[in-house]
């Protein structure tokens, strides 16, 4: 593992917040990079990052509230986008139904898909806000001292 890996998921050495926003959008862990991060499919999830051992809930009650509300903002903005260029690109005599049948299907579906990643991009600016102490990187160092993704198996045998 090159000392730029081991520098960056060490707590002493936090990645800055625009390589952990980075990490979060291509739905790694925002803190050490880890591909896959904790999920285990697009909705499963487990309770630590596979590489580095980070929790990603952070122990806190309403936590997912933050990651429900960019998933809102992100859902609510894709429809009043498609609401204003559907809009503007029909005046003067604009098709209600169909707009209305496409802001339907993109608010259902908006959601489902931008789920995982607003997890992890939500978790890098809870990161940001309050960087992670002792008691969440308990296990960095069994995790570091793995191979990227084996901390899941270690954490199996237990």
């Amino acid at each position: 593992m090159c000392s730029a890996a081991k520098r960056t998921r060490s707590p002493r050495h936090p990645p800055s917040f625009k390589r952990m926003l980075g990490r979060a959008v291509l739905r790694r862990c925002p803190w050490c990079g880890g591909k896959g991060a904790w999920f285990r499919g697009w909705f499963a999830k487990d309770d630590r990052c596979h590489t580095c051992g980070l929790q990603w809930d952070r122990q806190l009650v309403g936590f997912e509230l933050g990651a429900t509300s960019i998933n809102v903002i992100v859902t609510l903005g894709t429809i009043l986008t498609t609401l204003i260029v559907g809009f503007l690109v029909t005046m003067p005599d604009i098709p209600v139904i169909p707009l209305m049948v496409i802001a339907l299907v993109m608010g259902s579906t908006m959601p489902l898909l931008v789920y995982p990643f607003t997890q992890t991009i939500w978790l890098a600016v809870d990161l940001l806000m309050r960087k992670p102490d002792e008691d969440e990187l308990a296990d960095w160092a069994l995790a570091s001292a793995a191979e990227p993704g084996t901390y899941k198996a270690r954490a199996q045998q237990r």
